[in-house]
This record gives structure tokens, sequence and C-alpha cells, in this order.
């Protein structure tokens, strides 16, 4: 018989658009694990909440079902004030069929799902994806440092759940330091990538928009009168850096508009901005039109809203580097996707980029935030065809070690050892 999981994600819907609200890196993951989770025979069922966008019938395209339960108003609640429906969560959660083991990822999830796994003496494993604590160590100037409640909760989780999973081993040692946990109660498991929808060399795509999607980019099959993206891209006779993400301090996309600014006019490549902008945030997204403004930039920089999975690997096949200036990631699952698309990236030497991005093999790594020094890195990059056919074909070769099936293998590996345990406790009752 097929094991009973749940992924619970509280705060935001697995199926929500990456780089759009509170959706990112985190949403990547959720699909891509249930997915490979459910290849392996797992029976997996995705929980988030339902904010009013729910369908009784959602599946990823991996067929795994998304279960949206009532948990507050039928409406977005800023993520600030869902720690007040936890407990609403969780009893909706409990009246589900029981679960064999329980996975919560973010701090919201695990304080919901965490009672109800322990009343039905399921495993509860905990991902927190960002820690607190690391976080407001490495704040963005103008940001809010995490709450305390928030702080003493990821402890709290840390110390009853069964398994805290990391992405890192540098996300493994903030947790630690942050909880004071016992080492055999935290375990890495690195994240996967799609590389059948991450690929270099790929057909040729066009970017289109859609009436029913707003401004957001989408790829289908060229026509002889719409160009390829390729060539919508090149048409500017110069190269294009990225930066995919949402739009939030955190993310650092100032340091990435300064770093073109100070590249000389006639060397500067073109700079697309691909992010939706976060909840809270919609000034530093102005500040940003703004500082594009004061810098003569309206020729070098552009911007995109949050894309589809399918528009965002268009995106990193057809860039020539993909910028991560963030203060902080815990993985930075977008420098995996650049590498399996065979583009470099240039990142901040933080947090679980150090992993993510394999410095000098797949991009590059900087420890410094002086756009001087970003602008310098990526001019000298871009102009060293050598150099940049190395970190291209590294990057191939990095993205190429990680897959879902991987992860989710590693993973079972530590989900079959709980159930294990479990059987074996109740046996000896």
């Amino acid at each position: 018989m097929s094991r009973r999981i749940a992924l619970v994600s509280l705060h935001t819907s697995p199926l929500a658009t990456a780089g759009s609200g509170d959706a990112g890196g985190m949403n990547v993951y959720l699909v891509g694990l249930a997915g490979a989770l459910r290849a392996r025979g797992y029976d997996v069922e995705l929980l988030t909440r339902d904010a009013g966008d729910g369908r009784a019938d959602a599946h990823t395209d991996d067929g795994v079902p998304v279960r949206f339960l009532r948990a507050g108003p039928r409406a977005s609640v800023p993520k600030s004030e869902l720690s007040a429906l936890t407990g609403e969560f969780g009893r909706a959660m409990a009246e589900l069929p029981p679960f064999d083991l329980v996975h919560s990822h973010y701090w919201l999830s695990g304080a919901a799902a965490l009672p109800v796994a322990r009343a039905q003496r399921a495993p509860h494993v905990l991902s927190l994806h960002t820690v607190a604590a690391l976080k407001n160590e490495q704040l963005a100037p103008g940001d809010v440092p995490e709450p305390a409640v928030r702080l003493r909760a990821e402890a709290a989780l840390v110390h009853d759940s069964d398994l805290t999973i990391a992405a890192t081993q540098a996300e493994r040692a903030a947790i630690l330091r942050a909880t004071a946990a016992a080492p055999g109660r935290v375990a890495v498991v690195a994240p996967g990538v799609d590389t059948h929808l991450f690929h270099p060399a790929a057909p040729p795509y066009r970017l289109t928009r859609s009436r029913n999607d707003g401004d957001s980019a989408r790829l289908t099959t060229p026509t002889e009168s719409q160009p390829a993206l390729g060539a919508d891209l090149r048409r500017f006779a110069r190269p294009t850096v990225l930066v995919l993400a949402r739009i939030q301090p955190l993310k650092g996309v100032d340091l990435a508009i300064r770093a073109i600014g100070a590249i000389p006019h006639g060397r500067r490549p073109r700079l697309i901005v691909a992010g939706g902008t976060s909840p809270g945030h919609e000034a530093y997204t102005s500040g940003l039109h703004g500082l594009v403004t004061a810098l003569a930039l309206h020729d070098d920089v552009s911007f995109l809203p949050a894309q589809s999975r399918e528009a965002a690997a268009g995106l990193l096949r057809e860039a020539t580097l993909l910028l991560i200036p963030s203060h902080s990631e815990t993985y930075g699952l977008v420098a995996l996707e650049a590498a399996a698309s065979g583009t470099p990236v240039i990142a901040a030497a933080t947090g679980g980029l150090v992993e993510s991005v394999h410095d000098g093999v797949s991009g590059l790594l900087i420890d410094h935030r002086s756009p001087d020094v970003w602008g310098r890195v990526i001019d000298e990059l871009l102009h060293d065809p050598t150099r940049l056919a190395a970190l291209r074909a590294g990057a191939l070769r990095h993205g190429r070690t990680h897959s879902w099936p991987h992860t989710a293998e590693h993973l079972a590996a530590f989900y079959d050892d709980l159930l294990e345990r479990r059987a074996h406790a109740e046996e000896s009752e």
C-alpha cells in the first residue's frame, strides 16, 4: 500500500506563478518534489490555504492533487497576519483522511500541521526554506526584520519535528546555530531542477503577450511574421543579462541596475528584470524605476512581469548571464535552472548561493556589494568569450548533477526511515 504524504504550504499556493506575490522558489520546489515523489509511488497531496482562487479538482501538471483548505477569508491575507489562521488551517487538515507522514514547508505550515501530525501519530518533517535568524542577520536596507514570534516558533518547530530538512550546509549551520537543535535532527537534501524544461539549444520560441495573462510573457512556436525570442533579444546587437526574481529589497535588484550603470555606455549589456512586486514592496519597485531614470538607463533596462515556467525557461536560455544580487538566499533555485540552461550566473557570495553556484565553474561569486565591482565583473566576462564559453560548459555539467528524481530519492530515504521507526514503535506498545 502506498504511503500517504502531505506536503503543506499554508501561505502560498504551489500552483501560483513563481515571481508573483509571495510565490517564488518554494513554489517551484513543492511542485517538482511532489511530482518526483508521486513517480516513486507515494500518494502525495499538496495542501494550501483557500484564498479564493482554488478548485476542488486542482492538480499539478504531474497529476498531484492540490487541496485548498478553508482558513480565514477566501481572499488574500497579508503574510504577517497568517499566523492567526494556523489553528483553523490545522482543524481543516485534521478533517482529511489521515496521512502517514506530514512534511511542512515554511514556519506557518509547521505551526498549523505539526499538531495534526502528532494527533495522527504521523512523523513530521519540516523545511523552513528561509531561516528568520539568518535573514535578520543579512537584512537588506529598508527591509523589515522578522518578528520575535517567528524566531521563537522556528526554534520550537525544529525541536519538536522528527526531522528538519535544509537545502544546503549553510542553511543547516544557520538552523543549528539559531535553534540549538541536535545535529542528527537536521539533514541536508539539495533541491533539483527540471532538466526537461530548463535546457540549452531548445527549439525556437517567440515571445508573445496574452490578453488573458495581462502583461505576462509566454512562449509559443514562432511564425514567419513573429521572430523567435532569441532573435528578439539579440536585435539589440549586445548581450542580455537577466534578473529573474520577485521584486523586493532582499533580492537586491537595485544593485543590478547600478552595476549596469557603472559599465561604460558603449559596452553595456541589456538588463531584463522579470518578476512581480512582492506585497508591501511597491515603494521599492517605484524606486527602481526612479533609479533607471536617474541613471539614464531607459535604453538599457527593461521590466517584465512574473513569468510562467515556460517563459522563464525561454528567458534563461537566451540570456547571456543571470544575475543574483540578493542580500541572502536559502538556496537560489534559479541558479540551478540557469545552469541547466547553460547560462552562467554572477551571484552574491552569500547563504546558499555559495553552494548553488559552483564558483569559477557554473558562474562567479562576488563578495562585495559595490556596483563598480559588479559592473567590472560583468563587463570583463561579457568581453572574454573563452572564459564565457568555459562557464557555459561548466554550468551545464553542474546543472546535470541535480534533478528532482534524485532529490526525491534522497528525501524518500529519510521518509522511509521515519515511517519504519513509527511502525516499530507501534509494534512495541
